[in-house]
C-alpha cells in the first residue's frame, strides 16, 4: 500500500476516535466553506462567466453622455452618423417598448425591444426555433424562450404564424434560445415597421427620427477584426467631435463605449466582491479555529509523536500524517458546507431579487464544485500546517518523560491565532456597521411622496391614437375615483423609482440662450387626474391643471418642482413665468409653457439621487398612449386591484393591465440589493464574531489546562481565586486588544474600498469603529472569563499531587 493511502487510513481511524473534535472542527469549517461556496457561485455566474453570446468579449454597449445627463439615450441622427462612419465597430440600435397581445382568451402585455434589422447578427444570439427576422413588407417578431413557453404553451406551430400586437398583424419568425436574449427583460423582439431602418416607439411622431434633440435609442456594437475597446472609443469620440462642430446642439455630447458584460454586471459587482471578501475572512477565522484545535490535539499527542520519532519516523512523515488528518477534516467540512451552500444560493438570489443580473444562471455547477474542493484542501493545509510543524519539532526524549510540555513555539502560535481572529472579526464587524448605518440613512430619506395605501398599475392603449388613449385614461380615472374607499386616482408617465425618464433642454423666457456649461436640462412628466393628491406630493404654490386647461386652444401649462423653481427663477415667484422645450432661447416648436404651480421635490430615480428640475405637463395637452396609475385608497389591495381590472375591462375588454403592485413594494425594491448586501455582510460578521469567541474560548481553555499545575502552586502559596481569574483574563485580553489595535487600521482600509457603497456615512465613521471595537472587546472578555473561572476552581492539593 502506498504511503499516502496509509496516511489516509490512519487519519480516518484517528478522526473516528475523536468524534467530538471532528464534529466541532468540521462544523466550523462548514460554516466558512459553505458561505464562501454560496457567494462564489453567484460571483461566477454573474461576473466571472462570459456572456452566452458569440465571442462575448467583442460585444459593446453604447450610450451618450451629455453635460447634465451622464448616461443618456442616443438620438436617431447621431446613431446613424456613428453607424455610417465607424470602421472599427459594427453597430445596431434598439429601444424598449411594449405590445398588447390580443386575439386570444385574454389580452396580455409583452415587454418588447424594438430593434433594427442587424440586431441579432451583431449580438450573436442563437435562434433555437425558426430564424431571425428579415424585415421586408411585413411586420416581424422573434419570441423569447420564456414567452414561447408561458404565453404560447411551447406550441412549435406558433413559429411561422401571425399574432395580433397593438392591433397589427405580426409574423413570428423564431424563438431565441434560453439565456441568449438581450436586453434581459425583453419577452419579444420586433423589427422596425416596413419602410424604416431604425426602431421607433409606438405613438412617436416619425419626425422624431430626424431630431437630434430626441434621445431614445440604445446601441450595441461588435468589434471588427483586431479592434480593441480603446480604438473603438477613440474613433467614436472623433466622430462625436466632428458632430459638435457641425451641430451646435451636440456641444458636450460624447459616446459612452464599454464592454457589454461590464455594463450589465457593473452596478452589482462591488457588492458581490465585497461579500466574497467577507466570506473569505470568515473562512480564515474558521481555519484559525481549526488550527487552534489542532494545536491542542497535537499537544495531547506529544508522547505518541515522540515514540514514533524514536522508532525512526522522519519529521516529513509525521508532518504528512498530521496534514492528512487536517485535510480529511477540511474535506468533511467542505462536504457539509456544500449542503449549506445549496440553501445559501437560494437565499442570496432571493434577497437580491430583481437587482441581480443573470440570476437564472446561478447554480452549483462543476466549476463551483471544483472551487469548493480547492478551498477545502487549502483550508486543511492552512489550518494544519503550522500545528503539524510544531508538533513534529519536539525532542523525543523529553516528550517521552513528560507528556505535556507547553513549548514557547506553541504558545506563540496560540497567541498569534487569537490576535488574528479578533483582527479579522473586527474588519467584518466594522464593514457591516458602516453598511448598516448607510442603509438606515438611505431608508430615512424623504422620497417626496407617501407610498402608503397607494396601488399602482400600468396600461397602454397601443391600438388607438394618442388623443383616443388620453380620453380613455381620463374616463378611467373618473370611474376609479368613484370606487369604494378610493381617496384619489391619478396617472403619470413614469412613476417615481421606475428608472425611466424623458428629459430635454429648456429655454426660459427673458433669459436668452443658456451658456454651454450651464444647460437647462429638465425632466418631463405627463400627469392626469388627482396624481399629486394620490401621491401626497405637496402643492407649494399656484394650482394644478384643471378642466379649463383641457379646452381646445387653451395655453400650454405646467407644474414644476421646487428644484426647477429655485434653479431657473432664483429669488422670483415662478408662477406666471414661461419656458419652452428648446435650447435656443426661443419658444420652440410647441410655443411657451406657462408655470401655474409649484410642487415639492420627488426622488424620481433613486433615494440616493438628488432631485433634478422637473416639469409636469397635462396629459390632455400632450396626449400619450402609455401611462401608470396611482390610486390611493383604504382597504384591501386585492379588492382594489380587482376593481381596477373590472373598470378597465368595461372600457376596453382587450386592454391589458399589468405591474399591479403597491407603491410601497416599488420603493422597497429600490433598496433590495443594498438591503441584501448589508444583511448578508451582517450575517457573515455575526458568524465571524461567533467563531472568534469560540476560538478564543477554546484556546484560553487549552492554555488553562496547560497551566493547571502552575495555577495549583500559586493557589497553594496563597493566591486568591480573584487573582487567578484576573491573571487568565489579563493574558487573554492583552491578545484580544492587540487584535483590535491591528483590526482598526485594516477596517479603515476596507472602508475606503467600500466607500462607493456608502450613503451619508464617511469611511472614517468614529461611532462605528468605537461600537464594533466595544462589542468585540466585550465578547472577547466573556470568552476569556469562562476559562478563568474554571482555573479559579482548581484544587491546589490535586494539582500538587499530580506535580
Amino acid at each position: 500500500m502506498s504511503p499516502l493511502l496509509v496516511d489516509i487510513k490512519l487519519a480516518l481511524r484517528r478522526l473516528r476516535q475523536r468524534p467530538g473534535f471532528t464534529l466541532a472542527a468540521a462544523f466550523a469549517l462548514a460554516l466558512g466553506i459553505g458561505s464562501t461556496t454560496a457567494v462564489y457561485s453567484v460571483l461566477q455566474a454573474v461576473i466571472l462567466r462570459p456572456l452566452q453570446f458569440r465571442n462575448p468579449d467583442q460585444l459593446l454597449l453604447l450610450a451618450e453622455a451629455q453635460p447634465a445627463v451622464p448616461n443618456a439615450s442616443i438620438s436617431a441622427p447621431d446613431f446613424k452618423d456613428w453607424r455610417d462612419q465607424a470602421k472599427t465597430v459594427e453597430l445596431s440600435s434598439f429601444t424598449g417598448d411594449g405590445f398588447n397581445l390580443t386575439g386570444r382568451d385574454r389580452a396580455e402585455r409583452l415587454s418588447a425591444a424594438i430593434t433594427d434589422a442587424s440586431f441579432f447578427q451583431v449580438l450573436g444570439v442563437r435562434i433555437s426555433r425558426g430564424r431571425a427576422y428579415q424585415p421586408g413588407a411585413t411586420r416581424e417578431v422573434v419570441l423569447s424562450e420564456g414567452a414561447f413557453r408561458r404565453v404560447f404553451g411551447g406550441d412549435p406551430k406558433i413559429v411561422g404564424s401571425t399574432i395580433a400586437l397593438n392591433g397589427n398583424s405580426y409574423l413570428v419568425d423564431g424563438v431565441v434560445a434560453k439565456d441568449q436574449g438581450y436586453p434581459p427583460w425583453a419577452e419579444i423582439w420586433a423589427a422596425p415597421d416596413p419602410g424604416r431602418d431604425l426602431p421607433l416607439l409606438a405613438g412617436f411622431d416619425p419626425d422624431t427620427l430626424q431630431r437630434r434633440g430626441s434621445h431614445y435609442l440604445r446601441a450595441i456594437g461588435r468589434l471588427k477584426g483586431g479592434a480593441t475597446l480603446q480604438t473603438a472609443r477613440t474613433e467614436l469620440e472623433g466622430i462625436g467631435a466632428r458632430l459638435e462642430q457641425t451641430y451646435p446642439g451636440n456641444k458636450g455630447h460624447r459616446a459612452l463605449v464599454n464592454h457589454m458584460q461590464s455594463v450589465i454586471v457593473g452596478p452589482m459587482a462591488p457588492s458581490l466582491w465585497m461579500l466574497f471578501g467577507g466570506v473569505m475572512l470568515v473562512l480564515l477565522i474558521a481555519c484559525a479555529n481549526v488550527a487552534g484545535l489542532q494545536l491542542a490535539q497535537a499537544a495531547s499527542r506529544q508522547r505518541e509523536i515522540a515514540t514514533r520519532m524514536a522508532l525512526g519516523a522522519s519529521r516529513g512523515q509525521l508532518v504528512r500524517q498530521l496534514l492528512a488528518e487536517s485535510v480529511l477534516l477540511s474535506v468533511l467540512g467542505g462536504a457539509l458546507g456544500l449542503v449549506f451552500s445549496l440553501w445559501g444560493v437560494n437565499a442570496l438570489t432571493a434577497l437580491a431579487g430583481r437587482g441581480l443580473p443573470r440570476a437564472a444562471e446561478v447554480s452549483i455547477d462543476q466549476g463551483v464544485l471544483a472551487f469548493t474542493a480547492g478551498i477545502s484542501v487549502t483550508a486543511g493545509v492552512i489550518g494544519g500546517l503550522a500545528p503539524a510543524l510544531l508538533a513534529s519539532r519536539g525532542r523525543s526524549l523529553s516528550a517521552l518523560k513528560d507528556a505535556s510540555p507547553a513549548g514557547f513555539g506553541r504558545a506563540r502560535l496560540r497567541s498569534a491565532l487569537i490576535v488574528a481572529e479578533v483582527a479579522l472579526a473586527l474588519v467584518l464587524l466594522a464593514g457591516a456597521g458602516l453598511l448598516m448605518r448607510s442603509f438606515f440613512a438611505l431608508r430615512g430619506v424623504d422620497p417626496g411622496f407617501d407610498p402608503e395605501n397607494v396601488l399602482t398599475a400600468r396600461l397602454a392603449r397601443s391600438n388607438a391614437t394618442n388623443e383616443q388613449a388620453a380620453a380613455f385614461h381620463e374616463e378611467l380615472l373618473r370611474r376609479l375615483s368613484g370606487l369604494p374607499g378610493v381617496r384619489a386616482a391619478g396617472a403619470v408617465k413614469y412613476l417615481p423609482m421606475s428608472g425611466s425618464n424623458t428629459n430635454s433642454d429648456v429655454s426660459i423666457e427673458g433669459q436668452g440662450k443658456a451658456a454651454e456649461n450651464d444647460r437647462r436640462i429638465t425632466e418631463f412628466q405627463l400627469i392626469a387626474g388627482d396624481y399629486f393628491k394620490a401621491m401626497s406630493i405637496p402643492l407649494l404654490a399656484g394650482r394644478i391643471p384643471g378642466p379649463q386647461d383641457a379646452a381646445k386652444g387653451a395655453p400650454k401649462v405646467a407644474v414644476i418642482n421646487r428644484t426647477m423653481a429655485q434653479r431657473f427663477w432664483k429669488g422670483e415667484d415662478p408662477i406666471g413665468k414661461r419656458f419652452s422645450q428648446s435650447d435656443d432661447g426661443g419658444p420652440g416648436d410647441d410655443g411657451w409653457i406657462e408655470v401655474i404651480g409649484v410642487v415639492g421635490d420627488v426622488r424620481q430615480f433613486a433615494l440616493g439621487t438628488p432631485s433634478r428640475p422637473e416639469a409636469y405637463l397635462a396629459l390632455a395637452q400632450y396626449p400619450n398612449q402609455s401611462m401608470q396609475l396611482a390610486v390611493k385608497a383604504s382597504g384591501d389591495h386585492n379588492a382594489l386591484a380587482a376593481g381596477l381590472r373590472r373598470e378597465v375591462a368595461a372600457l376596453d375588454p382587450d386592454q391589458p393591465l399589468w405591474s399591479v403592485q403597491p407603491l410601497e413594494e416599488i420603493l422597497g425594491q429600490t433598496l433590495q440589493a443594498r438591503r441584501a448586501s448589508t444583511l448578508l455582510l451582517g450575517v457573515f460578521s455575526g458568524l465571524a464574531l461567533l467563531l472568534s469567541v469560540l476560538g478564543i474560548y477554546a484556546m484560553m481553555a487549552y492554555a488553562v489546562v496547560q497551566r493547571t499545575r502552575e495555577i495549583g502552586v500559586r493557589m497553594a502559596l496563597g493566591a486568591q481565586a480573584n487573582g487567578v481569574v484576573s491573571l487568565v483574563v489579563r493574558q487573554g485580553m492583552r491578545l484580544a486588544l492587540l487584535g483590535v489595535a491591528i483590526g482598526v487600521p485594516a477596517a479603515l482600509a476596507l472602508a475606503q474600498v467600500i466607500s462607493t457603497q456608502l450613503y451619508s456615512v464617511r469611511p472614517l465613521d468614529i461611532p462605528t469603529y468605537v461600537a464594533t471595537s466595544a462589542v468585540l472587546t466585550l465578547a472577547a472578555l466573556m470568552a476569556c472569563w469562562m476559562p478563568a473561572r474554571v482555573a479559579a476552581r482548581v484544587d491546589p492539593m490535586i494539582a500538587l499531587r499530580a506535580e
